[in-house]
């Protein structure tokens, strides 16, 4: 047990490690980087009786950054709902440089009636990204499972 407790807390400071060694070197570029201005957009299918929304409805991501998107979902029906969520960015040309380190999407979501959840989109834009690419659409859509 005690074993394990410590391979755990060595993980953790690995990881830790990790997260702060490549957000110095990620954010060494950022002076020179505009943030993209960026819409988030949530709606849910007509069969599925989800709220679904964010506290914010557009915020700026600078390029090299780990940014992380919360997003409420609240079970409105009177009985146990599942629903998988599709992902989108617009413009097109933004996917080659996002990746996503951990998201709810096309993941199945099981909410009992009236239960309400918190899920996370946690995102990296690679400083490589275009010039070009000042604003960018993400957008959620909640299906019934």
């Amino acid at each position: 047990m005690h074993k394990n407790k410590v391979h755990n807390n060595f993980l953790l400071v690995i990881i830790l490690l990790v997260i702060i060694l490549s957000l110095f070197f990620f954010n060494r570029d950022n002076d020179t980087l505009d943030p993209i201005s960026i819409k988030l957009i949530t709606s849910v299918h007509k069969d599925l009786p989800f709220e679904f929304k964010t506290k914010k409805k557009t915020l700026k991501i600078f390029p090299g950054e780990i940014t992380t998107i919360n997003y409420l979902v609240k079970n409105l029906g009177e009985k146990k709902m599942t629903g998988i969520a599709s992902f989108q960015v617009y413009p097109k040309e933004l996917r080659d440089f996002m990746t996503k380190m951990n998201c709810f999407c096309y993941e199945e979501q099981m909410l009992n009636a009236g239960e309400e959840e918190k899920y996370a989109l946690v995102l990296l834009i690679d400083p490589k990204v275009t010039k070009n690419i000042k604003e960018a659409i993400i957008q959620f859509v909640f299906f019934k499972k």
